[in-house]
C-alpha cells in the first residue's frame, strides 16, 4: 500500500509561506461537553428538558460516528437546552469562521481578520487574545449578542453503530438559528471592510447556512464577488456544515458554490448535496458514496455542476482533492494536504500517531480505479486533476469540535492557486 512512499512524503513536508487570510462570517462561543454513558441514559429518560427535540438526530449522528449539526428556531427552546448546561463542559471560540481565524493565527499566517457581523463583545474578546483581528458591525437592531453553541464529543459505543461505519469519536453541535445579518455584511459597511482587507489573499467563508430567502443569498453572492475584487491572488473558499435543510442547500448549490473559488465539506456533506442535484433520479446518495472511488466520481459531479476550480473532500482516514487542470501546481496541492492532516492529527490530542489504514486502502482503490498516477497521490481524471492522500492517526483523542475547519483552513491557505 505504499506506507513508505507516503511515511517519506510527511516526513520531508514543510510549511510554505503564507499571505494575509480574512475568515468570516460565523464566530460564536462553543460549550464543549464530553459525553458518556450516564449523561446518554439521562437524555433518554428527558431528565433535560427539551432534550427530545434533538435526541433522535443527536442518536443518529452516534449511530453512525457522523458529525452533524441540528438548529433551534424557536428561540425559548434553546435558552431553555443552553440554560440545562450552563455548568457543564469548557467555553471556547466556535463557529467555522471562529475556528479558522484562531488556527491560522497560530499555524503562522502573519495577519488574520475574522469578519464577524453582530458579534458580541465577548467572541471579540476571545479573538483579540488569539492575536485575531475582529471586524464587527453594529447590528441593524442595535443588539450585538454572543451565541454560546452546545458542542457534545461522544466515543463510539455509547449506542449501536450502523452496518459498514468506522467506529470513531465525533461531535454533535446543537445551535441557536442566527439572524442573517450574522452573515450579510451591512451595506453602509462594505466599503470600509474592502479597505481593510486589501493585505489580504485567501477568503476562508461560512456561515451560509443562516440564510433563507433568495435575496439574501443574491445579497451573500455579490459580497463574495466583492471580496475577489480586493486583489488578483485572492481566492475564496466556502465551508460547508451538514445542518441546513434542503432548500437551504439547493439555494447554496445555485448562488454561493459558483462565485467562490474553492468548496469544503465531509462525506455527510458531499452525499446531501448529491440528493439535491440528483433529487429527480430518486437515487439514494448515502449508499452511492461509501467507497472513495464513489466518492471521487461524486465530487468530480459537484465540480462540474457548480463550475468551482477545488474540491476539498475530507473523510475519516483521507482526504480527496478535485481541481481544474489547467494552472495548477497538483505537488503543492497535495502537500498542502499533508500539512493540513499533521495539524489535525496535533490538535486532536498528543501521543502516537500513524498512517490510516483506511487511508492507505482508499489511496489503493483509488490508484487501481484511476491509475496510472502522475506522481504519488495524484491522477487526472475527465479534465481534473484528483489528489487522495491518507492522513494520520492519533491514537489519544481528546477533542473533535473543529477538526474539519482546521484541516479545510489549512489546505486552502497553503494551496497555491
Amino acid at each position: 500500500m505504499k506506507a513508505g512512499i507516503w511515511e517519506d512524503l510527511y516526513q520531508s513536508l514543510q510549511k510554505p509561506k503564507m499571505d494575509p487570510v480574512m475568515t468570516g462570517f460565523n464566530a460564536n462561543i462553543d460549550r464543549i461537553i464530553q459525553m458518556n454513558s450516564g449523561m446518554l441514559e439521562s437524555f433518554e429518560k428527558h431528565a433535560v428538558k427539551g432534550i427530545e427535540a434533538v435526541l433522535p438526530r443527536l442518536k443518529e449522528s452516534m449511530r453512525h460516528c457522523s458529525a452533524d449539526e441540528i438548529f433551534i428556531s424557536n428561540p425559548a427552546l434553546y435558552r431553555e437546552l443552553s440554560g440545562a448546561f450552563s455548568c457543564y463542559g469548557i467555553l471556547s471560540v466556535g463557529g467555522q469562521a471562529g475556528i479558522a481565524a484562531v488556527h491560522l493565527r497560530r499555524l503562522g499566517v502573519p495577519s488574520v481578520t475574522c469578519v464577524v457581523p453582530s458579534a458580541g463583545s465577548k467572541i471579540c474578546a476571545f479573538l483579540k487574545n488569539a492575536d485575531v483581528i475582529p471586524l464587527t458591525f453594529k447590528s441593524p437592531a442595535g443588539d450585538n449578542s454572543d451565541n454560546i453553541h452546545l458542542v457534545f464529543e461522544y466515543p463510539p459505543g455509547l449506542v449501536p453503530l450502523a452496518d459498514r461505519v468506522i467506529s470513531r469519536s465525533n461531535r454533535f453541535i446543537v445551535s441557536p438559528l442566527h439572524d442573517p445579518t450574522t452573515v450579510i455584511i451591512p451595506s453602509d459597511s462594505v466599503d470600509s471592510m474592502q479597505i481593510q482587507i486589501t493585505a489580504c489573499r485567501r477568503a476562508f467563508l461560512s456561515g451560509y447556512q443562516y440564510l433563507r430567502t433568495q435575496q439574501e443569498f443574491v445579497t451573500a453572492a455579490s459580497q463574495i464577488r466583492m471580496i475577489r475584487t480586493v486583489h488578483p491572488l485572492m481566492r475564496t473558499h466556502v465551508e460547508c456544515v451538514s445542518g441546513a435543510d434542503r432548500n437551504v442547500m439547493a439555494l447554496i448549490l445555485r448562488h454561493i458554490f459558483p462565485v467562490a473559488d474553492s468548496i469544503g465539506l465531509n462525506e455527510r456533506e458531499l452525499e446531501l448535496f448529491m440528493q439535491v442535484l440528483q433529487a429527480p433520479s430518486g437515487r439514494s446518495a448515502h449508499t452511492h458514496t461509501c467507497s472513495p472511488v464513489a466518492r471521487v466520481s461524486d465530487a468530480i459531479t459537484l465540480a462540474d455542476a457548480t463550475g468551482v476550480s477545488r474540491i476539498h473532500l475530507h473523510t475519516f482516514g483521507y482526504y480527496i482533492l478535485i481541481r481544474k487542470s489547467e494552472n495548477s501546481e497538483p505537488e503543492v496541492s497535495r502537500n498542502a494536504l499533508l500539512l493540513a492532516a499533521r495539524e489535525v492529527a496535533d490538535a486532536v490530542g498528543p501521543g502516537e500517531q500513524v498512517l490510516s489504514r483506511e487511508g492507505l486502502l482508499a489511496y489503493a482503490s483509488v490508484q487501481e480505479s484511476c491509475g496510472p498516477e502522475d506522481s504519488t497521490g495524484i491522477f487526472r481524471i475527465n479534465g481534473h486533476e484528483v489528489v487522495i492522500v491518507p492522513t494520520y492517526i492519533s491514537q489519544n483523542i481528546l477533542k473533535t469540535a473543529g477538526l474539519g475547519d482546521i484541516l479545510s483552513s489549512t489546505a486552502f491557505v497553503a494551496d497555491r492557486f
